[in-house]
């Protein structure tokens, strides 16, 4: 079970640590725009986050006006309202700024309490007279914050790189025409942004399949997914037009014209489109629901059917086939259990297991010990790969597929019993088995049946692994199995040519690369006569993996002939053997330690 808060906390930090939130809290609600006309404000703060965007190569920039919506949504979306704001009125336009700036300070600070009361160590506080200082305690969670975005920074420059010339394409065509004419270039033009479309949905975590038609609650995946391609075309669509001509700012949509064009193209009810926009909307049910607005690219004004407005560039550049994952979790738990859970995690596994067999590797999933011993876990995933000069290396893998995370609460059910902490319990009983004699016999009767191409007797490697499906080793930095997420995974797998040496290489040095790289940045801000700072991850290089030469390697079956002529033997190897290291010899039959 998670540890409580007396539990990770002393006393006397828990009784600072409280009364410093209590004082945040108190500096948040007295800020002035919750004085403003909600819906008025929202559709400032709305049209701003897309003029930064717009404007900026730095991420940083409207990602902090992203945090300071998900904060300040509840109001937002409320209806109230207040003095009516005037960004043509400098009082106004500096107040908005600051508040802003206040709220996505909050965002991140929450972050860090959330950290402090549920993972022990995480987080270092210091309280000074006129200073509060945070800072992180445990380096897994700089890592992890840099692995998230490294991942997907150099996962985007590698799919989109296809489509430079597609995009000047669809720059060109639209320069000229008028917004939503109906005209041949304009057509050609929505013709490529399908396709960006499409290139957008393979990168996101999309392991239901595209014409699923388990029930998410009043409408099937796929009717979302078809909803969403229309929301998600519409955003490139002014997102080009955006760029090329200043047309910034959030786009309206009332509500029953966007049900009635796509009970029209889509031939979809009304009430299962509507089912889908509550879901993908926040509005102040969603607030009453306590769901996070960070989950959201679409925000309503006061009013249960009242006007959409939709950031064109955060829509085009958010997972929201995740977000709709976690909405349907937290608002319908029973119905993700009983129709998605078992979906994704069946497909994580293929997907996984994909990823290493395109690089030559033999895999098994899934493997039962019961027969063996009932307490034990299954094998999720055993991945052998063939050494011609050595033997065998094989990886025991446990793999856990939640969704991932969009915010510290989120993070923070990987500690759970039956979260990602569970993966690492599982793997020290496979650790302990897989030393006896049975697990040996085990592991033999997984080998090819026809011996190793070269030698009767040799050597067997073997690595346990945890894969998840986002969760890079975060609150698990004292773990001795490794754990990686399935994108670093992926890209590692298909840079290495099925280099096994180059893949036990990275796993075993790729924390320490991302400490040396990882830039942590120190943002301060005021509060009540007092300075917070506290750290975060700021831009700093990326880490790609070396290119593996393996497979394609001309010279192999030379190296290969040239050690078995020189006489060499896997056995010469024993005077250094690894720890996870098991001698198998075919000849005799017998397995030894």
């Amino acid at each position: 079970m998670p540890k409580t808060p007396d539990q990770i906390l002393d006393a006397d930090l828990k009784r600072q640590v409280q009364a410093f939130e209590r004082d945040l809290d108190k500096a948040l609600t007295r800020r002035p725009i919750f004085t403003w006309d909600a819906t008025a404000t929202l559709r400032l703060v709305c049209d701003w986050y897309e003029h930064v965007a717009a404007r900026s190569d730095d991420p940083s920039g409207p990602g902090h006006i992203d945090r300071a919506l998900a904060i300040l949504g509840p109001y937002l979306v409320s209806g109230s309202t207040g003095v009516m704001p005037d960004l043509t009125d400098n009082y106004f336009r500096v107040q908005m700024m600051d508040d802003l700036e206040f709220a996505g300070h909050y965002y991140m600070v929450r972050e860090l309490l959330y950290y402090t009361y549920n993972a022990k160590e995480s987080v270092s506080w210091a309280f000074l007279a006129d200073r509060v200082e945070a800072r992180f305690a445990d380096k897994s969670l700089p890592r992890q914050f840099f692995t998230v975005f490294n991942d997907q920074l150099l996962g985007s420059m590698s799919l989109f790189q296809s489509f430079k010339d597609d995009g000047a394409r669809i720059h060109a065509l639209l320069a000229d025409e008028p917004e939503g004419a109906d005209t041949p270039k304009t057509r050609e033009a929505w013709g490529l942004i399908e396709r960006e479309v499409d290139l957008k949905l393979s990168a996101y975590f999309n392991l239901v399949p595209a014409d699923s038609d388990i029930n998410l609650g009043g409408y099937t995946y796929a009717e979302f997914l078809s909803v969403y391609r229309v929301l998600t075309a519409k955003a490139l669509y002014h997102r080009y037009l955006a760029q090329d001509r200043g047309f910034i700012g959030a786009i309206h949509l009332p509500q029953d014209d966007f049900l009635t064009a796509l009970e029209d193209d889509l031939e979809l009810a009304p009430d299962r489109a509507r089912a889908i926009l509550k879901d993908i909307v926040y509005d102040d049910r969603a607030a009453t629901d306590r769901l996070d607005g960070s989950y959201f690219s679409l925000f309503r004004e006061a009013g249960g059917e009242g006007p959409i407005l939709m950031r064109p560039h955060h829509f085009a550049t958010d997972e929201g086939l995740v977000n709709l994952l976690r909405v349907v979790a937290q608002r319908r738990p029973l119905t993700f259990l009983r129709s998605v859970s078992n979906v994704i995690g069946s497909a994580f596994v293929q997907r996984v297991k994909a990823a290493w067999e395109a690089e030559g590797f033999t895999c098994h999933t899934e493997v039962s010990l019961r027969d063996i011993d009932p307490t034990l876990p299954d094998v999720d995933l055993m991945v052998i790969s063939e050494e011609p000069t050595l033997g065998y290396v094989i990886f025991i893998c446990e793999l856990k597929s939640p969704i991932p995370p969009k915010w510290a609460k989120d993070q923070l059910k990987a500690l759970n019993a039956d979260g990602v902490a569970k993966a690492f319990r599982q793997a020290d009983a496979l650790k302990a088995f897989l030393r006896t004699e049975a697990g040996m016999g085990f592991i033999a009767r997984h080998l090819p049946k026809g011996g190793h191409p070269h030698f009767d007797g040799f050597i067997v490697l073997l690595h346990h692994l945890v894969i998840t499906s986002d969760n890079g080793g975060m609150f698990f930095g004292g773990e001795t199995t490794g754990i990686i997420a399935f994108k670093t995974l992926e890209r590692l797998l298909k840079r290495s040519d099925g280099d096994m040496a180059l893949i036990q290489h990275v796993l075993a040095t790729y924390a320490e690369k991302v400490d040396e790289a990882v830039v942590i940045v120190t943002p301060e801000f005021p509060m009540d006569g007092r300075t917070v700072s506290y750290e975060g991850v700021g831009p700093g290089p990326l880490i790609d993996f070396p290119q593996g030469e393996w497979r394609s390697w001309a010279d192999r079956q030379g190296m290969v002939d040239e050690f078995m002529s020189d006489g060499h033997h896997p056995f010469d190897s024993l005077d250094h053997r690894p720890p996870d290291a098991v001698v198998v010899d075919h000849s005799r039959k017998v397995a030894l330690r």
